[in-house]
């Protein structure tokens, strides 16, 4: 990020960074490079992604996850993997 005292650039690096970690490492998905276009609306207001129950969201995110990995023929797993690695360490 380049020095800048401009609060609308300092606003898209914000909202840049903000989709890296949900799309990278909050709520993943198989394609292990895109982040999904339906989160973008969440941070049109930051007070309102400030509001939301972000936990909640990945671990419904990641229990689906789970649970569409346990299909039949299904080799790769999404969600909060790391996460929940983690989390049993």
């Amino acid at each position: 990020m380049p020095p800048t005292d401009d609060s609308k650039t300092l606003r898209q690096y914000a909202r840049c960074y903000i989709m890296l970690l949900i799309g990278g490492y909050l709520l993943t998905d198989k394609s292990n490079n895109l982040v999904h276009i339906c989160w973008l609306p969440l941070l049109q207001d930051f007070a309102e992604c400030r509001a939301l129950s972000w936990g909640s969201a990945v671990l419904a995110w990641t229990y689906q996850s789970l649970c569409l990995a346990a299909q039949w023929g299904v080799t790769d797993i999404a969600g909060g993997t790391l996460l929940l690695i983690s989390w049993i360490y």
